[in-house]
């Protein structure tokens, strides 16, 4: 981004101060991350050592020289393309997620390194192209997830960041980009943007502010010299189905989250109670989740909401979200 886009995004920050974790990755200015921070992280200088290696090993290998699985090749190619274009350490509150396809060619679950070089370039080209495309303010790519089949087919899920503050598509809307809270206005429609109970904020209905102050309670990952960018990204879902309530109090059809019928998807609202039921369960379930993962490295980077249709029970609905996790490191920025 260039350095007036930085500015804005420090202005921000300031505003955010008690949602910021500051992380640096220099020692002599260690003593700075405690500033308006809520957690210092560790350095991973090895991280970019390893992937700038392994980037000129890739470009270099010629046929039959080297292999390796299919695991590894699936894991490098996922991390070498989040540093060369993840740059995540900005305020953010919109995302636009875009699907790539390519190609890698895969023999008993074993690549060949040359292989994998063609596959780079052709996923490194398409990522670019892509975020072009893309029209959002402030923009940045946040993630790349990576998956890749025995059969060869990869699927890349490029995440592109942006903030809005303040523009004409938001004019009619007077709920908080920065939301980190419910309160007894947090009446909202459970679907396609309907807005609020009273039919303010259009654009907004209970899934979209959920995750807007999900991720805003996240916290910034920030480096104080060069850009985040995230590996080993993953991204998992959570079906409401998957979660009966046992206890109380019970909405709906006794979900812990949002599960109803057709006339409730179209028309349904969700009263303040229920919004906060909701968000505490959806934060209990992710955070149980990746304790279960026993790894403190991880972080949770995004979350994206929806509602579908139960495909065994046409006439029944459901709460879904995708969210991805993935490990933060500061780099110097000199690959991109």
């Amino acid at each position: 981004m260039k350095n007036s886009k930085s500015i804005i995004a420090i202005i921000v920050l300031a505003i955010l101060a008690t949602a910021v974790a500051i992380v640096s990755c220099k020692k002599e200015k260690q003593e700075q991350a405690s500033i308006n921070s809520e957690q210092n992280a560790p350095c991973f200088d090895n991280m970019d050592e390893y992937l700038i290696s392994f980037k000129n090993r890739l470009l270099s290998a010629k046929k039959g020289e080297e292999t390796i699985s299919l695991e590894q090749a699936q894991r490098d190619l996922g991390n070498l393309l989040n540093f060369d274009f993840g740059d995540a350490n900005y305020p953010s509150n919109v995302f636009q997620y875009d699907t790539i396809n390519t190609q890698l060619v895969v023999s008993d679950g074993i690549v060949d390194l040359s292989q994998l070089a063609i596959t780079y370039k052709d996923a490194y080209n398409q990522i670019a192209k892509a975020y072009e495309l893309v029209n959002l303010p402030e923009k940045s790519v946040y993630t790349i997830a990576c998956s890749v089949q025995h059969n060869g087919d990869v699927e890349l899920l490029l995440t592109t960041r942006g903030m809005v503050l303040c523009s004409k598509d938001m004019e009619q809307v007077t709920i908080n980009p920065n939301k980190m809270s419910f309160d007894t206005t947090d009446c909202w429609t459970v679907f396609f943007g309907r807005g609020r109970c009273d039919g303010t904020d259009m654009g907004y209905d209970h899934t979209s502010v959920l995750q807007l102050v999900y991720h805003n309670k996240l916290g910034l990952y920030y480096c104080l010299d060069g850009n985040v960018y995230y590996t080993d990204v993953t991204q998992e879902t959570i079906d409401a189905l998957d979660y009966s309530e046992t206890g109380t109090p019970q909405y709906n059809q006794g979900y812990r989250l949002w599960v109803g019928d057709y006339m409730e998807f179209h028309y349904g609202t969700v009263p303040y109670p229920e919004m906060v039921y909701y968000y505490n369960n959806l934060d209990n379930i992710i955070n149980y989740n990746m304790d279960l993962l026993n790894d403190d490295e991880y972080r949770i980077i995004n979350i994206s909401n929806t509602i579908l249709r139960n495909e065994n029970n046409l006439s029944q609905f459901r709460f879904l979200c995708k969210y991805q996790y993935g490990k933060p490191h500061c780099s110097g920025g000199s690959n991109k």
